[in-house]
């Protein structure tokens, strides 16, 4: 998945002006940048004087600390089907502990798939189900790509 489209930039995101980095291909910043339409009248970049390092780190990726790699990541909707498979009891526990960590909105926007839970959101779901001794391959609604614009 890629974008197509500078619709899809969120509007936070930094782009790179560095036309001559060997990573053009593969940063989304770089992408993003390409994607500009000449009806932006302002962008937020980052410090080309920063962003100039055609070497290669200690892996083989870039050395640049701009760098953001053209990947996606699975965000997760919902988890009302798991539900109806728990005990009365595993439900109340989870429900309590859920809420005791996010409150009460954020908690029946997650559940019923309002907001997206993110990989870390989904660990810790399951981190919670295991302790409940509730086991089920996939706790979710429904899974979803997205691109990653974390910085």
């Amino acid at each position: 998945m890629t974008i197509t489209s500078f619709n899809e930039v969120p509007k936070q995101f930094h782009l790179c002006i560095n036309a001559d980095c060997p990573w053009y291909n593969t940063c989304l910043r770089q992408i993003a940048m390409r994607l500009l339409p000449d009806s932006e009248e302002r962008i937020k970049v980052v410090n080309p004087n920063l962003t100039a390092h055609p070497e290669a780190d200690s892996l083989g990726g870039p050395a640049c600390p701009f760098y953001r790699e053209n990947r996606t990541i699975t965000y997760a909707r919902g988890f009302t089907n798991m539900e109806s498979q728990m005990t009365v009891n595993q439900f109340r526990r989870y429900r309590a502990q859920f809420l005791a960590a996010y409150g009460r909105n954020p908690f029946y926007e997650r559940r019923n798939g309002k907001l997206a839970l993110s990989p870390q959101e989904q660990a810790f779901i399951r981190r919670m189900l295991l302790d409940l001794g509730f086991s089920i391959d996939n706790p979710f609604d429904t899974l979803e790509e997205r691109i990653d614009w974390t910085d």
